[in-house]
């Protein structure tokens, strides 16, 4: 599962071709160590700006996955709510999305739906990984005791929605419509922006984002959507707190062999309370427009690369790699061992080595069959050669800053991430 939000415009550069390149690999079959942590990290104990963040298999029998859980109520109301576990936590996409399955009857019913006219917003939310489509509501949402009121969310697969899904969205991939299928029970969204699609959506209507859907069922057209009513980041939102400027993803370091769950946490704010300091952390902006990175890694340049808490793997390009056979316990996975080095690159110039290990996916997962934290799983990057995707296995051991667009930090304004 590769869970990265394709923002609207780099849908085509997503997938334009580049070179790959080769380098210096370990020979030995055996797992190579982990990279040492930095010195010092400190994980975040439980506090108001601070949820438990979850490694473990989730709804779906998933590796590399973190979770949170989150509280969804019908707008201003105390009691027609529901907590939701098994919420994964995405850098790389921006927004609270939920698959309609999850739930209750009564908070499905009680969620308003945007409309235009009397016509519903529909959104077609585009991941590297295929796609997921549902109407566009209203909630507030409470994660730890951070709220943000009164803000649009998707719910995927809502079946009061039979309208054909559009090609311009269909075609992006499989459908993810069930928890099954979308690996989790739904997503938070806590990426560099805090709208999902920002002003393209606002002057033109764009393909593959939101819809106006009639409710006798026949064809949905592509509409404009305003600022205010995008899914958006929760966490620009939070209302009772200065919280609202970015988040850290910390989670402690794991073993060569995997770990059956982790513990960490998701702390919201960036220099705004005593447990969220930027620290001696290094800060990369990132491009304004697309949140992206330049990675150069075995003397090419990957100029479209991020960190994403919502990728299960390192993915990335490189031939002198193997790749697990269909049907192998790693199939698809990367199957040889190699300690690999890359530098991450800032639009503000500065620059971050990063030493990462690789291991048999095969073996790991046969060796530790009940593993759901695996640090050194990789594979091929199955959507931009000028992609570089470091995933959740590159975010054990670190605790990775994410600054939101426009918002101020002591690290400078946002976007950027910083470790």
């Amino acid at each position: 599962m590769l869970r990265r939000y394709v923002a609207p415009g780099l849908l085509q550069l997503l997938f334009l071709a580049a070179c790959a390149g080769g380098g210096s690999h370990s020979g030995d079959p055996s797992p190579p160590p982990p990279p040492p942590p930095p010195p010092g990290q400190v994980i975040a104990g439980p506090g108001p700006n601070v949820a438990t963040l979850t490694v473990n298999a989730g709804p779906a029998k998933t590796v590399n996955t973190a979770f949170v859980s989150v509280t969804v109520c019908q707008p201003g109301s105390a009691t027609t709510c529901q907590t939701i576990d098994g919420i994964e936590v995405d850098t790389g996409s921006f927004g609270l999305r939920i698959i309609a399955s999850v739930l209750s009857p009564a908070l499905a019913s009680a969620l308003p739906q945007q409309q235009v006219g009397s016509v519903p917003v529909v959104e077609c939310a585009q991941f590297a990984d295929g796609y997921g489509w549902g109407p566009v509501k209203n909630a507030d949402v409470t994660i730890s005791s951070e709220k943000a009121s009164n803000i649009p969310i998707q719910v995927i697969a809502d079946p009061a929605f039979t309208n054909p899904v559009p090609t311009d969205c269909s075609s992006s991939g499989p459908q993810e419509n069930t928890v099954a299928a979308f690996g989790a029970n739904g997503i938070l969204g806590v990426g560099p922006f805090a709208e999902d699609c920002g002003s393209g959506c606002v002057t033109a209507a764009l393909a593959g984002t939101y819809y106006l859907c009639p409710t006798n069922g026949s064809a949905c057209t592509n509409t404009t959507e305003p600022l205010n009513l995008q899914v958006s980041n929760p966490v620009v939102s939070f209302t009772a707190s200065g919280d609202t400027n970015g988040v850290i993803v910390e989670l402690p370091s794991v073993p060569a062999s995997g770990a059956d769950t982790l513990t960490g946490a998701l702390v919201f704010g960036i220099g705004t309370q005593s447990n969220n300091g930027l620290g001696s952390a290094t800060v990369l902006t990132t491009d304004t427009n697309s949140g992206l990175l330049n990675v150069n890694f075995n003397g090419t340049s990957y100029p479209m690369s991020y960190l994403d808490s919502g990728s299960n793997a390192d993915y990335f390009t490189d031939s002198a790699l193997s790749v697990c056979a269909t049907g192998t316990a790693g199939a698809g996975f990367y199957c040889t061992a190699a300690t690999l080095t890359a530098t991450l690159h800032g639009v503000n110039n500065a620059a971050l080595t990063a030493n990462f290990s690789i291991a048999n996916a095969s073996t790991m997962f046969t060796t530790a069959p009940n593993g759901t934290a695996f640090a050194q799983l990789g594979g091929p990057i199955p959507i931009a050669a000028q992609t570089f995707d470091f995933g959740l296995p590159y975010h054990y051991g670190r605790n990775v800053f994410t600054a939101i667009e426009g918002h101020n930090t002591p690290g400078g304004m946002g976007p950027y991430i910083a470790y």
